[in-house]
This record gives structure tokens, C-alpha cells and sequence, in this order.
């Protein structure tokens, strides 16, 4: 694959030859008047098949079409505008135009005026580090906490106002993604050279995407087929031995056709060994990754329709351990991990303009969006087994109206199935609970099928803001349910803005998918054999204030939140050492998040983020073994610093970027009963990390980085419990807080043809 990538781009170098540019800066123009670059705008030469797009400071070239002097640009949410080219360069400043083509891309409203409460990390955020998926692409921001869950798969898990990510709606191009089997694994099937942004919206979300989310939701939009660069290749390397290589294709096809291939594949096939305990610190893998769309604009309708292709093979635990398909293990095997995904995806998205106003802009449209996912999951630790099998179908239809400048509607109906098949065998029995009986073996179909209808209405004028939603949904497992979202903002001035948002969710528990994390121990899972429900109420606010040190521009922002659930599937590790035991929530369970940020704009170039976190979050385990009453939930640190600061030199050749968190001590699942030798603390230390990274352009079409993760080289100590006798009644490797690693260091380069 690298070979072709890399005589695919000379080829493309090679027959790019030299003629006159015409070049320009694109903009666009908020209902408040204030301009800003616009990112992957659209420039065509009027009548041709000749276009450019805008990079990262909005800019562009195109060359010189000899009688012709009419370019044609566009953008999403913004007015197409045709301009008559009289220099060598151009600006161009285009108006908002607030029709329903979000329901097919994105909606670009302003995030600093936005009724909800949104944050936006685009393609220079995210090149602040190297984010080779998903979930490392969180990394330079303070609002999605990032941790390693336990010290053989490696997987990292994201959290959102403390809970885990499971509470958050995840989804691509608003379309359902991280869920289901794909849970935890889901975050690595986005590669990061993909993502040209992230929307991270707190709180209740949008009734238009469903009744899913509690804590907030979080849309990852790709590189598109229209507005995309032509060609994008990126290659990385650290030294984990992983090895990386991505490539985003886009090409007009027609005058209405476009199509984009993003295609990926990475490995690493070392095991390495830094801390010396027997395993490896980082799993072996190899991925293969793909997506092919094509879009079609037309005049009364845009539509597309695309395929996801999926494999991984990930392989970890004993230093010496290796599988193959078939094979089977016992006691006289190394001990290890391996995972095999295989995921396949198809979607249609169309949108129809059915109405304009009286000064000819959209203000009635009709999307459809349908979405298809099966994922197949055979997986293995030690002796045990686990086979998932799941397929989904999501189909949302969503009609917007726009009766007047600042009020909009939104209605429609939406249909979703999921089928689940899972089976789970134990092949160590080892210990368990006195007159107890653990899931030695577990074999489950689930099937859920519901459909709803929602409205939501959107005003927005002057210094008042709200956005009121209401869902009725029809489950076939949970019955009928109201979902009601309701979020607000007043402006106190054009610098100081409150929001205040509560709304309810909920949804159903992958319990053997969601903690397999602590599964790879020898602790015994106590199952309930019915499907677990999770309904929670979140509310909350943030106070935001814009102001000026001198001549330079600082935000203060606070927020907090609560949640409430009303039912929850609780994973008790305090019990017993020797067992997982979920349950339903038998009393009472709450998360407190308040986070207190500062954006300063030190210097034009020089920027500086400061934020911190506290965390209170508890929960009552009562099951059957026991009532322990209401606790702090572990691996969540209490308190949290994050200080970022990145610089750009005056000539944009050179970028230093540099983040720093501080991650408080953290409670642990107990051990008192276990051996003094494997016995833990019921608390972990606090530590840092630090991470930069330097990024140098060589002209227009390439770029190299150089950075490293955990500068400071920290480890936590003596990770895996009774580490040299994997097989025996007290091995856990789920008691990590901290890195394994230790300081990882990467470099790649960047080939751009716009």
C-alpha cells in the first residue's frame, strides 16, 4: 500500500505543471457582521469543470482560465456568490444563508452565538497533535477527558462531564457510530487525517438524533467528496512501531458528481516491553481501513450515498504470545489478548429544497438520512472467549421550516433496529463468591426495534435564544417515553453570554462490551440475564465572558453540570477483588462536573488555553452480595489541570504547540482481601503529562511534524497484578490510571494537493 501511495503522489506532482494562478481569500459573514476565513469553500471557474478549494487561513488558487473572468464560490450555510476577477488576487466575503443543507453536512452557525452549548475543534486544532483516530484527537482539548483502560488491550476511553463516553452520543455525519459492539473499540475506526472537525456539544443535545444521548453529543465530520482537498496523504511513524499511512482522495466527476476515497492502513508489529513486567505495553495490530461516497448537488436537492470497509486484528498480553484463527489455549500457553473486528457500513443522505422566501433563499427543506452497520466481533483473553455479532439500521427523516429570520422548526420521524448476538465463555473458573454462581457461560439474541416522532423549535434573536425539543418514542423492550430537551441563552452583552440547557436520556447497557476492560483478570462477571436500561436527567449552565488585556482578547468560561439517573447499569469492583458484578441501580447515583476555562490570545500568533476541572461522582452499589452504599466510581480523578499554549511564527512556516495536564489521585477498586503481595492502594498518586509538538511547512503542498506524548517518561508502577502468574486467582490487569508506555515519540509528513 505504501508503494502505491507513494507513486500515485509523484505521478500527481509530476503532471501538475506550471501556469498562471489567480489567487483569493474567502470569508464569510455572521448575522452579527463579524467575518471569518472560511475552510474548504468551493472556487470554480463559471461554465467549467476548473476548481479550487480553500485551505486552513481560508485561501486559494486557481489558475487562469484564458476568456473567462466569472468564478463561482461556495460554501455550506453561507450564499453562493459569482464574482468578476479584475487582479491577481481576490477576497471574497460571503453571506449566511440558513437553509436545511446541514441535515446533509454540517450546520455552520456561529459557536460563539449558538443557543447550545458547543465547542468546535477543526483541522488546525486537531493538527495540533498527531491524532491518529479518534480517540487521541481529544488531546489538546480540555472539555473530553482521554485514559488508557486497563494495561494489555491498551484501549482508550473518552469521558464527557466525568461519566464515560457511553453516555455520550457519538456519531459521524449524524449518523449513530460509537455504540453497540463498537462501544469501546469505536473511537480507533476513525483515523484522525480523516476528521476535518468536531462539534462537542455539553449537555442535552438535539431530540432530532435521537433519545441516546445523556451527557452530550459529540458529530465528527469527514473530509467531503465536494470541498475536500484532491489529494491527501499522510505517513507516521513512532517509536512503538506503529506505522501509518492515509490517503483522502476527491474528484468532480461531473457538473453535479462528486466522489472521495479516504483510505487507511496502519501497524505495528513489535512487542515492546519498556517496563519489563512481561507484557507488552502496547498491542500488536493491523488495520484496514475505507470509505468510498459520491454526491450529487443539483438545483432542488443534494444527495449522497457511500460505503465503510473495517478489519483489525489486535494481539496483546505475554511478550511471547501469538495467535491464529482456530487456535485454542490452556495453562500451558502464554497468557493474551486478541480482538478481530470485522465492520462493514453503508448510508444514503438526501436533502430537497422544497421553499424559498421572498428574497430567494431556502427556507423549507426535507432530509432523509439512512444508515446500515453489522459488526462482527470474535474475541479472546486467557481462556475465555467472547462472539458478538450485532446489525443496525437507522432511518430519520427531518423536515425544517423557517417561517421568519430567528425562528426555525424542525419535525419528524425516526425508526432505528438493533440486533445484538453475543456469546461469552469462562474457560478459568478459579474464584469466586461464597453460594454464588458466576456467568461461566453466557449466550444472548437481543433485538430492539423502536420508532418516534419529534419537534424541535429554534429562536434566536437579539439577545434571547432557546431551543425546545420533545420525542415520543415506541421501544419494544422499554415501551413508551417522552424525551424532553430544553436549552436557553440570553445575552447580557455582545461579550457576556449565560446558557442554560436539562433534558433527559437513555438507552440500553452493552455490559460484556463496555467493560471487557476489567474482564481481562481473574475476576468472576455476575451477569443479570434480562437487558439493563440507563435513564438519566442532565442540567446545568455556562457563563461566558469575553474581554480585552490591553489589546488582546481573553474568554472566561465556567460551566457545570449534573447528572441524575433515575436507572443505571452499575459495574461493582469493590465487593470482591475476584469478581465483576453489574447490576441495576438500587439507590442513588449523580455526576457533578464543573470546569472553569481561559482562551487568551496572548499575541496574534501565541495563544493560550487554561482550564480546570473538579469531579464528584458517585453511585450506590447494592446487589446481591452486599450493600456497600453510595461511593465515589474509580479511575475518575477528582481534580484536573490542562494549560495548552501553541505559536505560530509570522511567516506560518513554523508551529510549536504544547499541552500539559495534570490528572489527580484517582479511587481504585479494593484489594484488602487479596494477599498482602497483591494487595493495592485504595488510591492512586496524582501525576502529569506533557505533550508537544513542531510542525514545518516546505512551500504549499508539504508539511513535517516532529512530537512527543508523556515527555516526562511517567509509568505507573507494578500496573498488572500478580503479573507473573496470569492464570492465578488474584491476576488483574484492569487497575490502570496511568500510561504504561512511557514517552512516545513520532514524526510523519504531509502531501497536499488542493
Amino acid at each position: 500500500m505504501f508503494r502505491s501511495v507513494l507513486f500515485f503522489s509523484i505521478y500527481l506532482i509530476f503532471s501538475h505543471f506550471a501556469q498562471a494562478q489567480i489567487k483569493g481569500l474567502v470569508q464569510g459573514k455572521d448575522s452579527q457582521g463579524k467575518t471569518e476565513a472560511l475552510v474548504g469553500a468551493t472556487v470554480v471557474w463559471k461554465g467549467t469543470q476548473v476548481v479550487a478549494t480553500t485551505n486552513e487561513a481560508g485561501e486559494f488558487e486557481i489558475p487562469v482560465q484564458p476568456n473567462n473572468t466569472a468564478l463561482v464560490v461556495s460554501f455550506v450555510g453561507f450564499k453562493t456568490d459569482t464574482v468578476q476577477v479584475q487582479n491577481a488576487f481576490i477576497t471574497v466575503t460571503l453571506a449566511p444563508d440558513n437553509t436545511l443543507k446541514e441535515v446533509v453536512l454540517r450546520n455552520t452557525d456561529n459557536l460563539d452565538k449558538a443557543t447550545t452549548k458547543s465547542e468546535l475543534l477543526g483541522v488546525k486544532e486537531l493538527r495540533k497533535a498527531a491524532c491518529c483516530n479518534l480517540s487521541e484527537s481529544f488531546e489538546t482539548n480540555a472539555s473530553v477527558d482521554v485514559s488508557t483502560t486497563d494495561a494489555v488491550s491498551g484501549t482508550k476511553q473518552i469521558r464527557l462531564l466525568g461519566l464515560d463516553g457511553t453516555y455520550a452520543q457519538i456519531m459521524a455525519e449524524n449518523m449513530p457510530f460509537v455504540r453497540g459492539l463498537a462501544s469501546r473499540s469505536g473511537l480507533y475506526f476513525i483515523p484522525g487525517t480523516w476528521i476535518k472537525s468536531i462539534d462537542i456539544n455539553k449537555g442535552a443535545g438535539s431530540v432530532v438524533n435521537g433519545y441516546e444521548s445523556i451527557t452530550g453529543q459529540i458529530n465528527v465530520e469527514l473530509a467531503k467528496p465536494e470541498n475536500s482537498e484532491k489529494l491527501l496523504l499522510n505517513f507516521y511513524a513512532n517509536n512503538g512501531a506503529r506505522l501509518e499511512a492515509n490517503m483522502n482522495l476527491a474528484r468532480k466527476v461531473s457538473e453535479r458528481w462528486h466522489t472521495g476515497v479516504l483510505a487507511h492502513h496502519s501497524r505495528g508489529d513489535m512487542a515492546m516491553d519498556n517496563n519489563r513486567d512481561g507484557f507488552m505495553d502496547n498491542p500488536m495490530f493491523e488495520q484496514f481501513n475505507l470509505i468510498n461516497r459520491w454526491k450529487y448537488q443539483g438545483d432542488i436537492m443534494e444527495s449522497q450515498i457511500g460505503f465503510k470497509a473495517l478489519y483489525e486484528d489486535k494481539t496483546s498480553g505475554q511478550s511471547n504470545f501469538r495467535h491464529s484463527a482456530g487456535q485454542t489455549h490452556d495453562f500451558s500457553t502464554p497468557y493474551g489478548a486478541n480482538f478481530r473486528t470485522t465492520r462493514l457500513e453503508g448510508f444514503t443522505k438526501t436533502g430537497f429544497f422544497l421553499g424559498e422566501d421572498e428574497k430567494g433563499h431556502v427556507n423549507q427543506s426535507l432530509g432523509i438520512i439512512f444508515n446500515y452497520t453489522y459488526q462482527d466481533q470474535q474475541s479472546l483473553w486467557g481462556m475465555n472467549t467472547y462472539e458478538g455479532k450485532q446489525n443496525s439500521m437507522l432511518l430519520n427523516a427531518i423536515y425544517q421550516n423557517e417561517p421568519r429570520a430567528g425562528q426555525t422548526w424542525r419535525l419528524g420521524a425516526s425508526a432505528m433496529s438493533d440486533e445484538l448476538i453475543e456469546k461469552y465463555l469462562e474457560g478459568h473458573n478459579g474464584v469466586h463468591l461464597p453460594n454464588t454462581h458466576p456467568t461461566n457461560y453466557f449466550s444472548r439474541k437481543r433485538r430492539e426495534l423502536s420508532t418516534g416522532v419529534f419537534a424541535e423549535y429554534n429562536f434566536d434573536k437579539d439577545k434571547l435564544g432557546f431551543v425546545a425539543g420533545l420525542r415520543a418514542d415506541y421501544h419494544n423492550l422499554w415501551g413508551f417515553f417522552v424525551t424532553p430537551r430544553l436549552h436557553f441563552k440570553y445575552e447580557f452583552t455582545d461579550r457576556t453570554i449565560l446558557r442554560l440547557s436539562g433534558g433527559r436520556g437513555q438507552r440500553t447497557a452493552n455490559p460484556l462490551a463496555e467493560n471487557v476492560s476489567y474482564m481481562i483478570s481473574s475476576r468472576k462477571l455476575y451477569l443479570p440475564t434480562a437487558p439493563l436500561l440507563e435513564i438519566g436527567w442532565n442540567y446545568g449552565g455556562s457563563f461566558s465572558h469575553q474581554f480585552f488585556i490591553g489589546n488582546t482578547k481573553a474568554t472566561l468560561t465556567a460551566d457545570f453540570y449534573r447528572t441524575d439517573f433515575q436507572k443505571q447499569a452499575i459495574t461493582d469492583l469493590f465487593t470482591s477483588p475476584q469478581a465483576i458484578i453489574i447490576h441495576q441501580l438500587n439507590g442513588q447515583s449523580y455526576a457533578n462536573s464543573l470546569q472553569i476555562g481561559l482562551d487568551y490570545e496572548i499575541h496574534e500568533k501565541l495563544k493560550a488555553r487554561l482550564a480546570y476541572k473538579y469531579y464528584d461522582i458517585r453511585a450506590s452499589y447494592n446487589s446481591f452480595a452486599g450493600d456497600l452504599g453510595l461511593r465515589s466510581m474509580p479511575f475518575i480523578p477528582q481534580n484536573r489541570f490542562f494549560a495548552n499554549i501553541g505559536y505560530t511564527t509570522p511567516n506560518e512556516k513554523w508551529e510549536f504547540d504544547l499541552t500539559a495536564e495534570y490528572f489527580g489521585r484517582q479511587v481504585l477498586p479494593t484489594t484488602a482481601s487479596n494477599p498482602v503481595e497483591f494487595q493495592r492502594p485504595d488510591k492512586s498518586l496524582a501525576y502529569v503529562l506533557v505533550s508537544a509538538q513542531v510542525t514545518r511547512k516546505l512551500g504549499k503542498k508539504w508539511e513535517v511534524y516532529l512530537g512527543g506524548e508523556n515527555i516526562g517518561n511517567y509509568r505507573q508502577q507494578n500496573p498488572i497484578i500478580e503479573v507473573n502468574n496470569p492464570y492465578g486467582n488474584y491476576f488483574d490487569a484492569g487497575q490502570t490510571y496511568a500510561p504504561v508506555f512511557g514517552a512516545m515519540v513520532y514524526t510523519g509528513v504531509r502531501f497536499t494537493v488542493e
